[in-house]
């Protein structure tokens, strides 16, 4: 086994989990401050009258999407011992992550935010009808309910599961159940590249996922990861 010490081994769980935390929670929490407005038929209006909460809104998703590729950097070490392949690749995904929500994402919203200033200045209503056309379309794939988004998701945590049933680092229901909820959840993506899902489905088949990566922070933050499955670690 690699020299990794065990208290630095517990300050990566407390780490990671917290990390995981703020990516999944806030994630939830700044879309309750934006999302209703911002899926509102009269979206410009609804944001131009509720901006500060909008922009409350997304500066907290922007915390959540900053986590991300925090995530694969920390656990990188403890991954490293098993399989330096899965860890890059994980970090690779939790990386493009972060880019695609930024780059298109957030991007789109803010720009919400200007063309709702534009709209109530009487800017030119057919152009600001066609860039909402074109936010809406790349949103519905590269935001976080999108499905290139979801699919590059789905990846990274196969990957993650994936290590972590085979080395034991957690307890293997934790693993098992996320690698579950990814599968279906790459089901879902996929699908949605050839028919609409109704929404409802959409949320019930993320819920589980969302609330294993909750379970699984709290242990790493609370237990850690399996210090005797690390000493039996190949250090491939």
């Amino acid at each position: 086994m690699p020299d990794l010490a065990p208290h630095a081994l517990r300050r990566t769980g407390i780490i990671v989990g917290t990390l995981f935390i703020i990516a999944t929670g806030f994630l939830f929490l700044g879309e309750a401050f934006y999302k209703q407005y911002l899926d509102a038929p009269d979206a410009l209006t609804a944001i131009a009258g509720n901006r500060p909460l909008v922009v409350l809104g997304l500066w907290i998703e922007l915390i959540c999407i900053l986590s991300m590729p925090l995530i694969g950097a920390f656990i990188f070490p403890v991954l490293r011992l098993y399989s330096t392949g899965m860890a890059l690749t994980y970090f690779f995904f939790r990386a493009l992550e972060g880019v695609i929500l930024i780059t298109v994402a957030q991007v789109n919203k803010w720009a919400m935010v200007s063309l709702s200033e534009a709209s109530a200045a009487s800017a030119d209503p057919a152009g600001i009808e066609a860039a909402m056309a074109l936010i809406r379309a790349q949103n519905a794939w590269g935001d976080t309910a999108g499905t290139l988004y979801n699919i590059i998701f789905v990846c990274g945590a196969l990957c993650l599961y994936a290590v972590l049933f085979r080395a034991r680092l957690v307890p293997r229901w934790i693993s098992v159940w996320g690698l579950i909820s990814a599968t279906v959840l790459g089901v879902l993506a996929l699908s949605a590249v050839f028919t609409r899902l109704p929404p409802m489905w959409e949320v019930a088949l993320i819920a589980p996922l969302a609330l294993q990566e909750i379970v699984m922070a709290l242990w790493f933050i609370f237990r850690g990861f399996d210090v005797s499955a690390l000493r039996d670690a190949p250090a491939k």
